[in-house]
């Protein structure tokens, strides 16, 4: 489906990886995994062609249809609820637009016998397209996807305007459960999801017989719709194959083998570094100690397992805030007809000794 071939990117100067190959096959139900920071959504961007490689090639199956859904930033907005969901059908739709095209046509008094035939038999190809792609029962499927991620049915002609931004991100949910997709790439899908939804969507993916590739940190999530890891560490590729209860085992024992090489590494370094200045200005020593400056140059150093970019943040004083803080006086808010909240009023403020008293 895609392949990977000496893939590397960067941003700033530092390699997220390099050189790295894979494949992603049919089927294939991947955890992607790495420290924040590692690139998993760049991975994910660079599969949908969204960013480029700095080197390498990526090789996409001819026609694949690829679902991809990012973290946040999204935005639907002209369409009712149904109308967006069902937007994702493109080929449907175009097929049922030529279907009404055509159908047009052939009520017409003045078509010739010759164009009449050649637009009947469009027709019939259209009609056994549509009933590859089960187009008939597109609105119940559509129906049966918003209602499993937590839509209620009063809700389907609303304005997707009208939506907050968890909902935003579930009607982008929608759309690429319902469209025929080859490939769902799945950036914490469950960030937004209530109980009830997040249970639907396992039982969904659980039976969805496509590739996945899914970054999440719910770990009973990916533990149920995964059975296979990819890992970016330290600028390269790690494959597991078991879930991401098998792999975090894996990755615990790994990780205590590299701390204890890593620091025998630099025992032997240190010790090499001790010498070299012992003896490095000492006639007899000085070809031992020119020897072992040379060793440790040519050293591929061992890199601890996680290592993250310490950050120190200083904010200055705050100046004395009043006794109350924050106070809100008849607030309300809705979206189109569904109230969220209605005339309500808040107060905090700072509680001293006085106040008790």
């Amino acid at each position: 489906m895609i392949n990977l071939s000496n893939v590397s990117l960067q941003f700033g100067g530092r390699y997220l990886f390099k050189n790295v190959n894979y494949r992603i096959n049919a089927g294939n139900k991947i955890s992607l995994v790495g420290v924040n920071g590692a690139g998993k959504s760049s991975f994910l961007k660079l599969l949908i062609g969204e960013l480029l490689p700095e080197s390498g090639k990526i090789i996409r199956q001819k026609g694949i249809n690829i679902g991809y859904l990012p973290q946040d930033n999204i935005i639907h907005i002209g369409k009712t609820l149904f109308e967006e969901a069902k937007s994702s059908l493109n080929t449907i739709i175009n097929l049922e637009q030529k279907e009404f095209e055509i159908t047009n046509k052939l009520s017409q008094n003045n078509i010739h016998e010759e164009e009449q035939n050649d637009l009947i038999n469009q027709l019939g190809e259209i009609h056994h397209r549509l009933e590859e792609l089960d187009s008939y029962s597109t609105e119940s499927k559509i129906e049966k996807i918003l209602t499993g991620l937590g839509f209620e049915k009063n809700n389907f002609f609303r304005l997707t305007d009208e939506f907050s931004g968890g909902w935003q991100m579930r009607i982008a949910l929608s759309k690429i459960l319902i469209s025929q997709n080859d490939l769902l790439l799945l950036d914490e899908p469950t960030n937004h999801l209530d109980i009830d939804s997040l249970k639907w969507l396992l039982d969904f993916l659980k039976d969805y017989k496509g590739a996945l590739l899914v970054v999440s940190h719910d770990k009973h999530f990916v533990n149920q719709v995964t059975n296979k890891t990819l890992e970016i560490y330290n600028g390269g590729f790690n494959t597991f194959n078991g879930d991401y209860d098998a792999y975090l085992k894996f990755k615990k024992e790994r990780d205590i083998q590299t701390a204890n090489l890593y620091e025998q590494q630099q025992n032997k370094i240190n010790e090499t570094k001790r010498f070299i200045e012992k003896y490095r200005y000492k006639a007899t020593k000085a070809k031992q100690a020119q020897s072992r400056i040379k060793k440790l140059e040519k050293i591929n150093l061992i890199e601890l397992p996680d290592n993250k970019t310490k950050i120190n943040i200083k904010f200055p004083e705050s100046p004395q805030s009043g006794k109350v803080n924050i106070e809100l006086i008849s607030i309300s808010k809705s979206f189109g007809e569904k109230v969220v909240f209605d005339n309500i009023s808040f107060r905090y403020y700072i509680r001293t000794k006085l106040d008790v008293n």
